[in-house]
This record gives structure tokens, sequence and C-alpha cells, in this order.
């Protein structure tokens, strides 16, 4: 039996049969790679995405990769889902650790179920359906593959207005991408923080982060309130539940109102979303015969063609949100780690002022991020028209006993708002004084106090000065704490407010010094709030008169910011 036939490249010879032998495969990163010779690298960045590093001229590196193919019939079935999700807007991750999260979590399952109803494909091709369709719709788009790489250290702008990438061995990398592309400054966003807020037995998710690309924005540190994705129709089935439970007849006194509009809402989104389903005769019937072939064994079971769980839940929360708590602003206000929250005009971002306290706990050694705490920072929330935000300013001033109107178109107003023991202090106004439409701002007094200690530690006083200061209260001295809005003052006195000896009797006088902590139960607390309307014209000055008759040891004085007010306090100084 004979030899079969060899195979010979080149210009061999018999004589010299290698000479002409294609060499045997190596790495691409390998000088002898003659089949990719400009190859540096080449890595799967993510499942079915695989990354190439290639050297180009001038010794300069590109970054491309390649994401799962698709077949003219799965591409076909992708446009159908993009078609079909085209009314709504999705949030997108914020930032890259954001992105590999998500692409791990993968969809949630309403999404879930809108694709089964779309998609009837092959496991491999559904496969790579569902990463684009992610990629398209819950992730960044074209920049997907770059954020979920994790050999990406660094992501910068180029000279050219180009994204430009570091990875381990490879720096810079070209990628192609334009700097203005939609979504480019979060590949290089880092998160700072994340943690839940629970409104109405809900819980939404918060983010602080960062964005390292440079020129992205003014603001550097934000702040974003991950509220529920909504599924095409959702808005206006939110809309139909908050009327039919305003035009709802109640019998009675309604004592709690957020179990009233819970119940409400998710019995009637409960029966339209059903309704939805068996609507959909067709495939209820498909789904009936695909049970019964399951039962004996015939096929697999189908995906259950009622709703989704978490899509019932999503729908009651902007129900109860709107209804029960402060539209956009709900979730602000129940964070117990931000100290202020600003809507200054319709369509611009709504400002907040984190703590530190949760920036340190994150972030120990890193001196930038806890530098942002106690600044300014946008979020991703803002009222999108002058209705909406008149809404919640005289929800808000209606909730302390005033009424917004021409004649009285500002308040200061105090929140009592359930599940938060911080007090919170509130300015408020209607478009008729206040340019660009309304504008609310909200202080919010930290829940637990900080200690002389906490504040030695930060940095914010020296030990003489805590000294000075336990011996004042010690010896009925005068401590006066000044300063403008914002600056600490309230958060000084109640570090210092346990020196007051147990059994003095401290009186605090007026509705600022409810934000002040006395540790005592032998104190009284005046106020010019709550009063009848007989009673309203109860002064400060009149308060600051009637606690010298109760032989207070130790009085803490809110606010002097009347004539009046003035010349008490300093005939109280002059007599002792």
């Amino acid at each position: 039996m004979s030899d079969g036939p060899t195979l010979k490249i080149g210009g061999g010879s018999d004589d010299d049969p290698a000479a002409g032998a294609v060499p045997a495969p190596v790495p691409p990163g390998d000088p002898e790679a003659w089949y990719a010779p400009d190859v540096r690298a080449q890595y799967e960045a993510a499942p079915g995405v695989v990354a190439t590093v290639r050297e180009r001229d001038g010794g300069r590196f590109g970054y491309d990769v390649r994401e799962p193919p698709l077949s003219a019939a799965a591409a076909r079935a992708l446009d159908r889902v993009r078609d079909h999700f085209s009314a709504v807007r999705h949030r997108r991750p914020l930032t890259r650790i954001g992105v590999i999260e998500r692409a791990a979590a993968g969809f949630e399952p309403k999404y879930e179920r809108a694709l089964d109803r779309l998609l009837d494909a092959t496991p491999a091709a559904r496969r790579r359906i569902d990463y684009h369709a992610l990629r398209d719709l819950r992730l960044l788009g074209d920049l997907t593959p770059v954020a979920l790489d994790d050999r990406i250290e660094v992501a910068d702008v180029g000279d050219e207005r180009e994204l430009v990438v570091h990875t381990e061995t490879f720096a810079p990398l070209e990628t192609g991408i334009d700097v203005d592309t939609e979504y480019v400054e979060r590949v290089a966003a880092e998160r700072l923080a994340q943690y839940a807020v629970g409104f109405a037995g809900l819980s939404v998710d918060v983010v602080v982060y960062r964005e390292r690309l440079l020129g992205s924005d003014a603001f550097e540190t934000k702040y974003a309130a991950l509220e529920p994705d909504l599924l095409p129709g959702d808005e206006a089935l939110i809309e139909e539940c908050k009327e039919r439970i305003w035009e709802t007849t109640v019998n009675g006194v309604v004592d709690d109102r957020e179990a009233f509009v819970a119940e409400h809402a998710r019995r009637f989104l409960s029966r339209r979303l059903t309704a939805r389903n068996t609507r959909a005769w067709l495939d209820a019937a498909a789904h009936r015969v695909r049970s019964r072939l399951a039962d004996r064994g015939l096929a697999v079971p189908p995906v259950d063609s009622r709703y989704a769980h978490d899509r019932l839940d999503d729908l009651a929360y902007y129900v109860l949100r709107d209804f029960v708590g402060e539209g956009i602003l709900t979730v602000p206000i129940r964070d117990p780690n931000l100290e202020d929250v600003e809507a200054n005009r319709v369509g611009e971002r709504v400002k907040v002022v984190p703590r530190s306290s949760i920036l340190r706990e994150t972030r120990e050694n890193d001196e930038e991020s806890i530098a942002a705490a106690g600044a300014r920072v946008p979020t991703n929330l803002s009222f999108a028209d002058e209705a909406s935000f008149v809404n919640v300013v005289t929800g808000l001033a209606a909730r302390d006993g005033t009424e917004l109107n021409a004649s009285t178109p500002s308040a200061k107003v105090n929140l009592d708002v359930d599940a938060v023991d911080e007090t919170i202090r509130c300015a408020v106004a209607l478009p008729v004084i206040s340019e660009g439409g309304p504008h609310v701002s909200i202080r919010k007094q930290s829940a637990d106090a900080l200690t002389p200690v906490d504040l030695i530690d930060r940095g914010t006083l020296s030990a003489e000065i805590v000294t000075l200061l336990w011996l004042l209260y010690e010896h009925r001295g005068v401590v006066l704490f000044a300063g403008p809005t914002g600056v600490g003052k309230t958060t000084l006195l109640n570090a210092h407010t346990p020196f007051i000896p147990f059994d003095d009797r401290p009186v605090s006088i007026d509705e600022g010094s409810r934000e002040v902590r006395l540790p005592h139960e032998t104190g009284v607390s005046l106020t010019t709030r709550d009063h009848e309307d007989a009673y309203k014209a109860v002064s400060m000055s009149e308060l600051m008169t009637e606690a010298n008759y109760l032989n207070p040891d130790v009085e803490v004085i809110a606010e002097i910011n009347t004539p009046a007010s003035f010349e008490t306090f300093a005939e109280t100084l002059n007599t002792g």
C-alpha cells in the first residue's frame, strides 16, 4: 500500500520537503506568527467577546473587539426587539463596575417575559440575540465591550478627540470611538458608594460615582437614584391607575394613606396586567397546548404567561411615589446620607450634598472622594414640567399647615416624614417670586450627632477648643455659634450638649431648636409654631421672656433674627 498524497505550499523541492511546509501555529503575540504579524494580544474580554490589540504604524497600538455574530434571521429578530422597546428610555449603568454587574445578572424577569413573547429561536441563536439586546437596551451600546474588559485600567481622551484606553500591558490603545459618543464618560466612571433607600416597603438603589473622563461635565462627582425602568405602555398604565385611585369613593377616614394607595394600586395594576396577557388569545392557546404536552412528557414546560411580580412592584412604586411620597424628591428626602436637597428650576438637575460618613466608610484612603463629601453634586433627577414641580412644592408646604398661593408665595416649613428620624427643614416658593419656575431647598439634620472626638479626628476642631467649650459649659459661660447657613453650627452644638450637667435644666427656644438634641429629662422646649389661630402672634422675643420664668440653667436659642429678639437677648445678657 502506497503513501497518500503530500500537500506542499511554496517552492519546496523533493530534496528539501520542509522548505515549502506551513509553520506550526503559535500564539498571536509570538514574533514568528506568520498569520498575524501585527497582532500583539488576543483574549476573551467577556463571554463571547474577543479583544485584539494590534500594532500600527509609528509604534501606536489599536484596540478592536469582535462580538457574537448574528445570522440574517437573528438580526431580524433583534430588530423586532429594538422596535418593541424603542418607545421607552432605559437607565444605563453609570460606571464600569455597574456594566459588569448588570451583564452578569442579565435581564430582569419582566424583560425575559417580553423577550419570550417576541423571540422564537434556537438556544444558540437566543444567546447571541440576548447579548446584543442586553447591550443595546440595558448596557452602553457599542461601548459595552470596552466597559466589560477588566484588563483596561484607564480611559482618557486622545489628541484626536478619540477615546484611548490603557491595559495592563499596552498603552495607549486607540479605540476609534469618538469622545462625543453617548455614554462614553461612563466607561471611565468609578463608583464611590452604593446603598439602598427604603420607601413604602420597597427599596431603591442609590449610587454615588465619579466620572474620570476630562471635560465631560463641570461636575465630576454625581448622585443617582436608580428608580425602576419601565416597559412600553407602563407610563400610560401608571397614569390610568393614578386617575382611578383619585376617583375612588372613600367611606370614612383613611388612617393609613400609604396602605390605602398601595392596596388599590396593586389590585388595579394586577387586573390590568393579567387582562393584557389574556387578550393575546393565540399565545394563550399555545401556552395551554404546550402545558398539556409537558404534563405528558412530550414538550418542555412553557414560561408562565402572567406578568412578572417585579413589574408589578415597579409600577406600584411610581404610583406610591407620586401619591404618598414627594415625586422625584422621594428618595433624596429619605436618604440618610444626604445633608441638603435643592431643586432650583424646571428641567435642571436636582442638587444634593452627601454626608462625609458614607464616603469615609467606603473610600478610607481616597482623599478626593472624602473631599467630595460636603460639596454640592448633581443628580439624575429633574422636574420635566412646571405643573409637577408646583404640585410637589405646594404639597410640602401643606404638610406643615401652610397654603401657598399668590398672597403667600413662599414659606419655611418643617417636614414630618414617616420612617425618617431626622429633622427636615424646607424652604419652598412658587414661580410668582422664583424665576425659572418654583424652587425648594431642604436641609436635613443627621440622626446621629457627632461627638467632640469625631470633630477632632476630622480636623474640624482642635483639642484645645473642645476643652475651652467644656469649661464654658461647666461654669455657665455664654457661647455664641455664628456663621452662615450650613457651616455646621448645629453640628458643633450637638457635639457639646452632653457636657451640660445632667441635673441642669436646659430650655430650647423656637423651631430651629428642634435640631438641637438635649440629652436631659429636665429640659423644656418652647416653639412659636403649632399654635391655634388665636395664639399665632406669639413671637420669638416673647418666648425668650417666658423662658426666664422657667429658671433655666442653660438656654438654647436657635435664631435671633428680629430687632425685638435682639433686644430681648441683650436684656437677658445684661440682667444675667
